[in-house]
This record gives C-alpha cells, structure tokens and sequence, in this order.
C-alpha cells in the first residue's frame, strides 16, 4: 500500500485489511543513507509505505520491476499516473481523473476492487482463446500447404480447388463459435511465447498431413484400403481433411474445461455437411483419378458409401486422439512451456547501488560573471531547504 497519509493511519488501514504491518515512511527510500541494495530488499519485504509523493510510488514500482516482479498499481488521482503508466498493469478505479485513466490499462466503471479478479479472469480466457485459434489457423494452413505439395510432387495428384475452398469456408464457420468456448484462465502470468506457438502449430500441421498421407496411402492395397463399398478419392480425402481440421480445436483449446454447446454444435453440423458433400459426392470433379488411384472400388461419380464414412470418421478420430494425446505430452513439457517467456531482471547489486546514488542527485544549473555553469549536487539537500 502506498498513501500520502501519515504512517500510523497507514498502519492501522493494514492491519484493517489484514495486509501486514510492516509499514514504512517514505524517507526510507530517497532520503536514507542504505545502499541500493538494501532499499530494494526494503521494498520487496514491505506491506506499505506512508507519507509517500509520486515520484516514490514510481520509485517502488520501477525497484520492483528490477527484482524481476510483475507489478500492478491501482490509482484514481493525477499523482498517480506516472506509477500507473510504469507499472506491467495499471488500474484506474472508478471516479478517477482523465490523467489517470489515460495512464491505466484498465479502466473500472464502478466501485470496488473485488472486479480486479474477475477482469484478470476474463482477459485470459480471451487470451486463451485467441491462442487457441492461432495455433489452430497455422496448423490448418500448413497441413494444406504439406500435404497438397508432397501429393503433387510424389504422386502428380492433388485436392480439387473447389474442395479445398469448402474446407476452408467449414473451418471458419466452425470455428466462429469459438468465441463462445469455456476457456480456461492461467494460474501464472500469460504473453505471447511465439516460440512455443510455433513449434506446437509445426508438429500439429505435420501430424495431421500424416494422417491425411495414411488414409490415401490406404486406397494402394489390394483389398481397397478404407473403402468398403465403393468411393471417390476427392471426396474421401476432403472428408477426412474437413473432419480432423474441424475437430483440431478441441485439442488447441486445452483439456481443463468442457466445450460449449455452441462449438459443439457448429462443428458437428459442418462436419454433416462434409458428410453429405462425400455421400453424393458433390464437386468431386468425375474422371479426375489418376493412375495411382486405379482400385476396383473407386466410384464413377465419385460418391462414397455410408460404410465407408462411418470407417472414415473413426480413423478421423484416432487420427485426433493421437494428436490430443502429443499436444498434451509437449503442453506439459516444462523446457518448452517456459519457451519464449520475457526473461525478466535478476538482482543485481552493483547496478541497484548505482542506480539508487544516482537518483538522489540532480544537475543544477547557475550563471555568474564567468558564463552558464553545471554541477552535480545532492537532492535531499535541496528538499531540505525548500
């Protein structure tokens, strides 16, 4: 806690909040003799400090950031919106002044500071969500780009465009009801480790072209692979590209809360859709199989039996437990959790020293006979007299 009021109103407000009683006035930190060090320790130990100005609620948050803390301030007066703009999240409460909103990064509409938790919460479930679709988008895009560029280069094959533009069009219809997920929040501090949203988005989009490789490299075998009856490979492999890209979000999303209705429910009724696109197998494109693709089971219109897309939609979710099951193996991989996170500032004694004699001197300015002349001279001696 940090107020102007004299030290034992502070005191007694602590221990009315159960803060601590550990309060200090504020000469402790400019005014006395310790060595930069110290005053850290000081400030990182303490409950309060009284008799504060804003230059020293500046001055604790800026030594907190140094100890490597993420800090938070709340504040509602002009005094308090250096602290505000400095500190890793600012809070202006209700009925504050413009300075101090303007400063803030949050701003509160009404009273009381219970909504500091709940606005927390909120933010990283929004964050959550939106790294939730990231790492879902790249993994999409590159499970396209690898799987449609190795089947033309190995195999002189590739999906039609007009289904490739309808498994885009249904993974974004799918995944709009993502907003309205049961997101979970961090317990610690969230931020965008870009490193590690790229290395699970790689190995994501390359296990889902594998899975996409299996299920064609099926329709070699003599027997007919995956097709049971009879079926077309435009539209087995948009099936099964549609289905595990669909049902990609419910692994990106996390396992700590159960999906919504509304994900659920959008996702189930693409996947209908894409059912139905390969059951009278519409824009299949007819007499575009090549010569890998000659099995005796290949359909002329391109249609696939109901037989067959049951049996596709089971290895679909096969293909997406495996995936659950390697996302959930590199999520709780400490070395790549840590991945990308700010490094923020350890103590450093010499330099805490440094910093703290050189806050309590000033560079003043004189002119006399002889010109402009700048010197160096102690703050607290001029504090003292004025």
């Amino acid at each position: 806690m940090l107020t102007g009021d004299a030290i034992a109103i502070a005191k007694e407000t602590c221990h009315m909040l159960n803060l601590g009683s550990k309060v200090y006035n504020s000469d402790k930190l400019i005014h006395s003799g310790m060595p930069g060090t110290s005053v850290h320790d000081l400030c990182e130990r303490a409950d309060g400090f009284a008799e504060v100005f804003p230059e020293h609620k500046y001055q604790v948050v800026e030594m907190l950031q140094q100890r490597g803390h993420l800090t938070a301030m709340t504040g509602d007066g002009v005094n308090d919106a250096p602290s505000l703009k400095k500190s890793d999240c600012g809070i202006a409460v209700e009925g504050s002044t413009e300075a101090a909103q303007a400063a803030a990064d949050i701003v509160f509409l009404a009273p009381g500071l219970s909504t500091i938790v709940s606005a927390i919460k909120i933010s990283r479930q929004i964050f959550q969500r939106m790294k939730a679709y990231i790492q879902y988008r790249i993994a999409l895009c590159l499970h396209l780009e690898i799987y449609l560029v190795t089947s033309m280069v190995i195999i002189n094959e590739t999906i039609r465009a007009d289904l490739v533009v309808f498994i885009a069009l249904f993974a974004d219809l799918a995944t709009i009801a993502v907003a309205y997920d049961n997101a979970h929040f961090e317990k610690r501090p969230v931020e965008w480790q870009l490193p590690k949203i790229w290395i699970i988005s790689v190995v994501l989009g390359v296990l889902l072209a594998i899975g996409t490789w299996i299920l064609r490299g099926t329709l070699w075998l003599p027997s007919g692979g995956i097709i049971q009856n009879y079926g077309g490979v435009q539209e087995m492999l948009f099936l099964q590209v549609a289905l595990t890209e669909n049902w990609l979000i419910f692994v990106t999303r996390g396992f700590e809360t159960y999906p919504s209705w509304q994900l659920v429910g959008a996702i189930f009724g693409v996947d209908i859709l894409a059912s139905l696109f390969a059951g009278f197998g519409w824009f299949s494109g007819h007499g575009l199989e090549t010569a890998w693709s000659m099995n005796p089971k290949l359909s002329q219109n391109g249609a696939v039996d109901i037989v067959t897309i049951v049996v596709i939609w089971l290895f679909s979710i096969a293909v997406v437990i495996v995936i659950g099951i390697i996302y959930y193996a590199l999520s709780s991989w400490a070395t790549l959790d840590n991945l990308g996170r700010k490094k923020r500032s350890k103590q450093d004694t010499m330099m805490e020293n440094i910093l703290t004699h050189l806050s309590k001197v000033a560079v003043e300015h004189e002119r006399d006979e002889r010109g402009d002349r700048y010197y160096v001279a102690q703050k607290t001696i001029i504090e003292e007299e004025d």
